[in-house]
C-alpha cells in the first residue's frame, strides 16, 4: 500500500471507529449505566482512541506486493498492535473494568473483523476491475494482431 492510500485509509477507518465507539458508549450507557456522564475532555479521549487505535496501519505501507503468507503475518501483528492501543487506551483512561472487559473485548473483535472484511473486500473488487481491463485490453490486442 502506498503511504497516500495508507493515509486515505487511516482516515476513513477513524471515521467509523469513532462513530463504533460512540455507537458502543450510546448503548452501554443507555442499557447498562443510566447515570453515565459524558463530558468535552471524554470526547478528546475518544478521539485519541480512535487516532491511536489506527496507528498500527501503517504497517501496510510498501506491501503492496507482499505474499500472501507475509501478508497474514502482518495482520496477525496488526492485530496485536491495534489490540494493544486499544486497550493500553481504555486501561490508561480506566475506562475498562473487569464487567466490562469481556463486552469490550468482543466489541473490539467485532469492529476489527468487520474492518477487516472490509478492506477485503474492497481490494477485491479494486483487483476485479483492474484484472477486467487487463483482459479487455489483451483481448483488442489480440484483435488487432488477427488482422
Amino acid at each position: 500500500m502506498k503511504l497516500k492510500d495508507a493515509l486515505k485509509t487511516i482516515f476513513h477507518l477513524f471515521c467509523a471507529l469513532t462513530t463504533f465507539i460512540l455507537l458502543f458508549i450510546a448503548i452501554q450507557g443507555t442499557f447498562l449505566n443510566r447515570e453515565a456522564s459524558f463530558d468535552g475532555v471524554d470526547l478528546f479521549k475518544l478521539i485519541s482512541v480512535s487516532f491511536v487505535s489506527v496507528l498500527p496501519s501503517l504497517i501496510f505501507v510498501g506491501q503492496e506486493t507482499a505474499s500472501r503468507r507475509k501478508v497474514i503475518i502482518l495482520r496477525i501483528i496488526h492485530f496485536v498492535l491495534t489490540a494493544g492501543a486499544v486497550f493500553g487506551c481504555l486501561i490508561f483512561y480506566d475506562w475498562i473494568d473487569s464487567a466490562s472487559a469481556v463486552i469490550t473485548v468482543i466489541f473490539f473483535l467485532i469492529v476489527y473483523i468487520t474492518a477487516s472484511v472490509i478492506i477485503e473486500i474492497r481490494d477485491k473488487k479494486l483487483a476485479d476491475k483492474l484484472n477486467e481491463r487487463i483482459n479487455a485490453f489483451h483481448n483488442t490486442e489480440n484483435e488487432t494482431h488477427r488482422d
